[in-house]
Order: C-alpha cells, then sequence, then structure tokens
C-alpha cells in the first residue's frame, strides 16, 4: 500500500520547501509571524535521521480565544532511505497564554512493518486523541489538560490518506479561517506547493488505491493493514 510513497530524503526535501516558504515569505503575516522563528529551529538542526517540527497560531472559535498547534515527526529506516515512521497532528486548545483545556486533539500516522506495534492497523490512519507532544509542552500544555481525551484509549485508528506540513495546514487554514491565512491560501507560492504537494503525495497514493480495489479477489481493507 505504501510502495510509491517518496524515499525519506525526497519527503524530507518536500517538507523543507515548504518550511521555507513560511519563513521567507508568509510568515510576515502577523499571525503566523511565530512560525518563522519555528521553522529556523527546525531548519537549524536537522537530524540525519528524524525529522520533527511544531508551530502554533492563533485563532478564535466558538466566541473563545483558541491556540491551534501542528506539528510532524518523521523517522528514518537506520542505514535506508525509507520512511519507518510518521506521525503529525493538530491540536485546538482553549486559551492562549494561560491555556484551560485542549478541545480537540488528531493524529495523522504512517506505520511500515518495519515499525508496526503489536495491535494491527491502518499503515496511513486518523487517531483521535493520542499523547500530549513534547513540543506543546513549553507553551503551558499539561497532561492534565489532555486527560478528557482519554490518550490510553488507542482505537479506532481509521484508515486516511497521507498528510504533510502543507497539506495538514492548508487543511486548517480552510476550517479555521482568519484574515493572513485567507491570504496565504491565495497566493500564487502557496498554491503551487499544494499542488506540488498532492502530485507527489495525494496523485500516487490514490492511483494505488484504485489498482487494489479494482482487483479481482482481493479485498482491499486487508491490502492497507499492517498485520
Amino acid at each position: 500500500m505504501d510502495s510509491r510513497l517518496l524515499c525519506y530524503s525526497d519527503f524530507v526535501e518536500l517538507e523543507c520547501r515548504t518550511l521555507m516558504l513560511l519563513r521567507n515569505s508568509l510568515c510576515k503575516r502577523r499571525t503566523l509571524a511565530h512560525t518563522a522563528e519555528d521553522v529556523q529551529k527546525c531548519l537549524g538542526h536537522k537530524n540525519q535521521g528524524v525529522f520533527a517540527f511544531c508551530t502554533h497560531w492563533d485563532v478564535g472559535y466558538m466566541n473563545e480565544d483558541c491556540r491551534i498547534f501542528l506539528g510532524a515527526l518523521v523517522e528514518k529506516i537506520p542505514n535506508r532511505n525509507k520512511i519507518l515512521y510518521m506521525s503529525y497532528y493538530v491540536c485546538i486548545v482553549e486559551g492562549r497564554e494561560a491555556p484551560s483545556k485542549i478541545l480537540r486533539k488528531f493524529h495523522f500516522d504512517y506505520v511500515t512493518e518495519a515499525g508496526k506495534k503489536k495491535q494491527p492497523h491502518p499503515r496511513f490512519h486518523l487517531q483521535y486523541g493520542g499523547e500530549l507532544p513534547p513540543g506543546m509542552k513549553q507553551w503551558g500544555i499539561e497532561d492534565k489538560h489532555i486527560q478528557p481525551l482519554l490518550p490510553k484509549v488507542k482505537q479506532p485508528r481509521i484508515f486516511f490518506v497521507p498528510v504533510t506540513i502543507a497539506l495538514l495546514m492548508n487543511a486548517i487554514f480552510y476550517e479555521f479561517p482568519i484574515e493572513d491565512t485567507n491570504y496565504i491560501k491565495k497566493e500564487r507560492a502557496w498554491l503551487n506547493l499544494i499542488r506540488d504537494n498532492e502530485r507527489k503525495i495525494l496523485v500516487p497514493f490514490y492511483e494505488q488505491c484504485a489498482q487494489l480495489a479494482g482487483k479481482d479477489g482481493i479485498v482491499f481493507f486487508e491490502q492497507v493493514y499492517v498485520q
């Protein structure tokens, strides 16, 4: 199911292109100014086998001041140019400088046979809740804030499409529109970046889904699970 996924170096290069675009132009917008600092930290501490990034920006939601956190972690199989594990998350927190509670938190993960757990689950999957990422703790988010989401409950893991920072961030821009992100969505550089992510990540994924779903004697869902 993952045979058309980019190799580790090409995937990280795609993510770094997103970060450089955010740093060099889009983060001049007031709402995402802090993201430029997060990008610089990420690009300045690149590890040969691990890519990690976390940022946040503020929005209004349901008449409350909220902060959206977005993070990514991509790990490489040792001595091979292949991805072992990917985990992306989006978390909506009520309160900004003094967070009060986590409203929603979703993980978008990819696991290979080389990195599989005991519980069978889709290679690409969506998961609600999950543990508190380390990158959020520096902003006053504590374990007590995640407990109402029951982080120890791991199932269900729902089959989902692969994501990248650009694809996930673009989706959040649509879900939580504010002036600055509405501007970003219309920028030609951003639109070209999204199209490139779609072409390199989503198109091969959907092509493989269509190919597997159309084969005689094959149950599609069995092909997407790591057993």
